[in-house]
């Protein structure tokens, strides 16, 4: 079976800088990582969701806004860390930039290899699995394929899923016909406690819902067990 140092890292990019993007990606490309370059802020979690990254650098300028937001909607999809390059060393927005979901803000001017030092220590954090790793999962009508991040149903079409709806369906596939509970999952799925706020939980339920049930307001394949969590329909 594959391990994960036998992977080339995969890291994405989001640079809309002329002056550092070319540096910065040379100097990463000597790291032998594979590296993805997006300029388009409002491509990123397209893009993210097409490549599935082991990590993602943003390195933008003059946009703050935009990318506290776009930091915010990757967020809500991946578990990748995050690393936020900038020029802005007020407390106001770094704080937002870490509130959004950011794992570390750098920043600038920094040395070469103290940034290549950084993304290496964060690749190795990386907590995902290589798809290719996990065993592919059938319970009842649904069909699991790791490598793809895809479901079929009842022998119809492929879906694709994003990271998160993968994590979540494969947590539950794999113990089907026992409820998991609200914090294993959180662990699970995003890799640490979420200590009060379980809306993004209850987002990626009902995202998954909506691609597994013929009714997502009734469901019966991804059932809520009352003040526990969750569990999937194991027929």
């Amino acid at each position: 079976m594959a391990t994960k140092s036998s992977f080339t890292s995969k890291v994405l990019v989001v640079n809309n800088t002329q002056n550092t993007g070319p540096l910065l990606i040379f100097g990463l490309q000597n790291l032998q990582l594979n590296i993805v370059m997006e300029p388009d802020l409002t491509n990123i979690v397209q893009r993210w969701s097409d490549e599935i990254p082991d990590l993602i650098v943003i390195d933008t300028k003059g946009q703050e806004i935009e990318t506290i937001n776009l930091i915010k909607s990757l967020r809500e999809e991946a578990t990748t860390p995050i690393l936020l390059i900038t020029q802005l060393s007020t407390e106001e927005y770094m704080l937002a930039a870490y509130e959004a979901g950011v794992d570390e803000c750098i920043l600038k001017p920094i040395s070469p290899s103290l940034f290549y030092a950084k993304v290496k220590v964060w690749l190795r954090r990386s907590w995902s699995v290589p798809a290719e790793t996990l065993t592919p999962l059938r319970v009842g009508k649904i069909a699991l394929s790791p490598s793809d991040r895809t479901i079929i149903l009842d022998n119809q079409n492929p879906m694709r899923l994003t990271n998160l709806e993968f994590r979540l369906l494969y947590c539950l596939l794999g113990q089907p016909g026992n409820t998991l509970t609200i914090e294993e999952l959180n662990q699970r799925i995003w890799g640490y406690n979420q200590e009060s706020d379980n809306t993004m939980l209850k987002n990626v339920v009902y995202r998954l819902r909506r691609k597994l049930e013929a009714d997502p307001a009734n469901p019966k394949v991804i059932q809520t067990v009352a003040g526990v969590g969750y569990k999937i329909d194991s027929e």
